[in-house]
């Protein structure tokens, strides 16, 4: 089954900035942007939350903290992989890009001359 996203791509600004540029710059946040629509993803993210709040409200407040803080190292962690999942996705696509170049462009382009 074909997983759907939900993407918010960058549109052209005023002064036309390269995608490079609106990254470095802050103006777009890949970690952000992505919010899966699979609907296996929304069961189990629903599902999840249910259990927390379920179990939540029979700790005692110590343990409620505890849970909150597990909760929080788990978002904090989950960044991190996420983080390195999108280092390697995009290197993975930069030396896919340069191979189709070098292997491909170069006889594409001496054609065209």
């Amino acid at each position: 089954m074909e997983q759907a996203h939900s993407y918010k791509i960058p549109t052209e600004t005023e002064d036309s900035k390269m995608i490079m540029e609106l990254l470095y710059n802050g103006r777009i946040y890949p970690a952000e942007a992505i919010m899966s629509q699979d609907e296996r993803f929304v069961k189990a993210e629903a599902n999840v939350n249910r259990m927390y709040e379920e179990l939540h409200g029979r700790l005692s407040d110590p343990d409620k903290k505890q849970l909150e803080q597990l909760r929080e190292e788990m978002y904090e962690s989950q960044f991190y992989a996420e983080e390195e999942h999108f280092r390697y996705g995009l290197t993975l696509g930069v030396m896919l890009m340069q191979e189709i170049y070098e292997v491909y462009g170069a006889r594409y382009f001496k054609n065209m001359e």
